[in-house]
Order: C-alpha cells, then structure tokens, then sequence
C-alpha cells in the first residue's frame, strides 16, 4: 500500500525486536554534529537550483532551437525529448534528498523540513495521481542549521520521531514512518 496512516509505529509487531537491535532512529540526549553529509537541505538546495536552472535553460534552448531552419514537427520532438530528459533528471535527483533526510533522521536529527511531500515517486497518500502529500512531523527529532549544526529546535521527548520503523505493510520490513503517516518507503537492503 503506497502510503497510509496505519497504526503508530510502537503498535507495528517487531518494533521491541527493532528497538532491542538499535535499527530504530536514535535521539541522542544531546544534539549531535552534522553526521551525514552533504545534508539534506544542502542537497535539497541543489535540488532546487538544479530545477530552477533547468526550466530557464529549457527556455534558452527553445529559443535557440526555434531559430534553426527546422520543420515544427522536429523542434517540437526536440524540446520534447529535452524537457523528458529534464523530468527524468528531476525524478532520478530529487530521491538522493531523501535518502539524505532518512540518513540524517536515523541519526537523531534533520536539516530539512517538510509540511508536505515525499521523495520518491508514488510514494505516500495519493490525492491524485503522482501527486505525493504525505504530512511530516519532525517535533520528536533534533533539528540542525544545515551549515554548521547549530540547534534549531530541540526534541520533543514525547513524541516519536520520523524515520525508519518496522512496516505494518510488509512485514519484517523496515517503512519510512513521517512522524504522521507511513509513506510507503521501503529501507534499502531490507
């Protein structure tokens, strides 16, 4: 199932066994350094500038493409193929934040900050399709400034955090757990 709200992690058969083998995401009592690198909101940075940068060089191309004495079935295939190129750039680009979040929330902390979404693909509650709306809630996990780790907000003790947990979708399996819903996210090497 691509996403659901499910139970809560600590109701999931095989969460104790998790907990008791440390796979479940440690908060330390302290803040940790920047464990994982490049983090994730630097990555999502370029992410962003990657998309950016490429919707305005698209446009430059398909000006340049326009001019050259090509009938206006070949320029349409070519600024097809290139904006194809561009889309799948963004959706093979755009998964390594995540996996860059999921590292850094195993960790005990993030450096980047959802309200909604998803990194990979078909991947949390569906609205419409490929749309990716997964609710995140980072409030029991440490949060850094991506540069140099200072703190920008404490855990709240009480709360879970997000990351991996036993999945109640596919059992003796590792799920990304959003501090809200289950995303469907399956642990590489699970």
């Amino acid at each position: 199932m691509a996403g659901s709200h499910g139970p809560h992690p600590r109701q999931v058969p095989g969460y104790a066994a998790a907990a008791a083998a440390g796979r479940l995401p440690r908060v330390p009592e302290h803040a940790p350094p920047l464990l994982v690198q490049p983090t994730a909101r630097a990555l999502f940075h370029r992410f962003v500038g990657l998309a950016a940068g490429g919707v305005v060089g698209l446009g430059v191309v398909a000006g340049v493409v326009e001019r050259l004495p090509l009938p206006g079935p070949a320029v349409a295939g070519v600024l097809g193929l290139l904006a194809l190129a561009f889309l799948v750039l963004l959706l093979r680009t755009l998964p390594a934040v995540g996996r860059q979040s999921v590292a850094e929330l195993q960790q005990g902390y993030t450096t980047l900050v959802l309200q909604l979404g998803g990194f990979w693909f078909g991947e949390g509650p569906l609205t419409l399709p490929g749309e990716m709306r997964a609710g995140w809630d980072y409030r029991g996990t440490w949060q850094l400034d991506h540069r140099d780790g200072r703190v920008l907000r404490a855990p709240d003790r009480e709360v879970d955090p997000p990351g991996m947990y036993p999945s109640p979708n596919r059992p003796g399996r590792m799920e990304l757990w959003t501090g809200r819903v289950w995303l469907g996210h399956i642990g590489i090497g699970d």
